[in-house]
């Protein structure tokens, strides 16, 4: 999706000078939702790992899928020197049902606040699990929904401090064992925060043709 400030034209002619930047970053073997504006602050602003907008992923695997190691991406990792701060980590239901992490492909649904350079297929690999397919679905309030493939469409800005889904993330191990994150991950949300991320509503669509 697009957004952004109004387009200016330039000085003695009648084009519009338009210069347009990704939020965000997805390699190319990623598929899903990236963000482009011409706002050069707002972007900036999405992208800063200190404002913890949430980024949302799906991502099937291959490989055999544990408590221990869905606990592991939850609390945080540090692999090579980098630190991997704790991400909110949930194998996709069928029917209600979750579905079993075995040896076939599983389906993850995985959401983080960070941006570093391919931290899901890394943590994920770091694992023994292989990335076989890498979806972003979100990214704040900015969610995917049904956009088909290639196709782009123009949403309004959402100011950061309207945006619900950002902020600590909470997992099950986090609210019992205590979370082991680093830096301003640590520690649980508070009842108002969690509210505030379950009953976020999606931006809507402005255009599409």
């Amino acid at each position: 999706g697009g957004v952004g400030k109004p387009k200016k034209k330039n000085k003695g002619s009648s084009t519009m000078q338009i210069h347009l930047n990704p939020v965000g970053r997805l390699d190319m073997i990623t598929e899903g939702l990236i963000l482009i504006t011409n706002d050069g602050k707002f972007k900036r602003e999405l992208e800063l790992p200190s404002n913890r907008l949430h980024r949302t992923y799906r991502a099937r695997v291959h490989g055999l899928i544990t408590l221990r190691k869905l606990k592991s991406l939850r609390n945080g990792m540090e692999i090579d020197g980098t630190y991997y701060k704790g991400m909110k980590v949930n194998l996709e239901t069928n029917k209600g049902k979750h579905v079993k992490g075995g040896h076939t492909n599983s389906w993850l649904r995985i959401t983080c606040v960070e941006g570093k350079n391919r931290q899901i297929r890394k943590t994920l690999d770091h694992l023994g699990l292989k990335v076989t397919r890498l979806i972003r679905t979100g990214f704040g309030d900015y969610e995917l929904n049904t956009i088909p493939p290639g196709m782009a469409i123009e949403v309004p800005v959402k100011p950061l401090k309207s945006q619900k889904r950002r902020g600590t993330l909470v997992s099950p191990t986090s609210s019992q064992g205590g979370n082991k994150n680093k830096g301003p991950n640590r520690g649980p949300r508070s009842r108002n925060n969690r509210s505030r991320a379950e009953t976020a509503s999606p931006v809507e669509w402005i255009r599409y043709q």
